[in-house]
């Protein structure tokens, strides 16, 4: 399962059209892939939840059409810049869990106290690619205080494979390591570049962790955002 993947067409940085977004759903199938949670960024002026839904319900009648065992579950992927009581209409699949993401340039001051925020209102956010925040790669231990707060981490498969290069490639494997990671996702934008794929990340991982950890990130860890379960 991909808990994070910009495959809806023309809503973000993600795929133009829906035949790029088809294209998207063959690689994904093609990799293992049978659940893909569609999760466009969600910025001050983004999609309501509401419209994720209907793109999501729309991508999901072309992939049945096209014959793709492949089932398109609705999310998005929520900026720390957002109003509070908007960013927890971002929610993956209706449940607790939400996908937030932090500034590509720094790690804000306030981050821990959003996330304890979010907690305390029943929320679990998921801190998407830590492993390429500046910040987080000078010092990884800015962590320590999102994750004591209730705060859970999405690793980009890419970056344990060195797509984003050594340094992230290092950082995202140090962070598994630690027990610090509790999803993979592909964090895909495209066929071509942003592939949605996590089977050569998947790999690394059971090399660093162990098959049964390794799985919790892709299998495990997923059925209970699905289900709404804790982890």
């Amino acid at each position: 399962m991909d808990i994070h993947c910009h495959i809806l067409p023309g809503v973000d940085d993600g795929p133009a059209n829906m035949e790029e977004s088809l294209a998207m759903a063959r690689l994904a199938v093609s990799d293992g892939i049978d659940t893909v949670f569609a999760t466009p960024h969600v910025y001050l002026d983004g999609l309501t939840s509401d419209e994720i839904k209907e793109h999501a319900a729309a991508l999901q009648k072309t992939v049945t059409a096209a014959g793709l065992g492949l089932k398109i579950l609705s999310g998005g992927e929520g900026s720390s810049s957002l109003e509070f009581e908007s960013l927890c209409g971002y929610l993956l699949h209706n449940g607790p869990y939400l996908l937030l993401e932090f500034p590509l340039s720094h790690l804000p001051a306030d981050a821990p106290e959003l996330i304890f925020e979010l907690a305390a209102q029943g929320k679990i956010p998921i801190v998407t690619h830590p492993e390429r925040n500046p910040d987080i790669l000078r010092n990884p231990d800015l962590l320590v205080p999102l994750l004591d707060a209730g705060g859970l981490l999405q690793l980009t498969a890419e970056s344990l494979t060195g797509g984003f290069g050594a340094e992230i490639r290092a950082c995202a494997r140090h962070l598994l390591r630690r027990g610090w990671s509790h999803f993979l996702a592909s964090d895909g934008h495209s066929a071509t570049w942003r592939k949605p794929v996590l089977s050569k990340g998947l790999q690394v991982a059971r090399k660093l962790i162990g098959a049964d950890r390794a799985r919790a990130l892709v299998l495990d860890n997923p059925a209970r955002v699905i289900s709404g379960d804790s982890l």
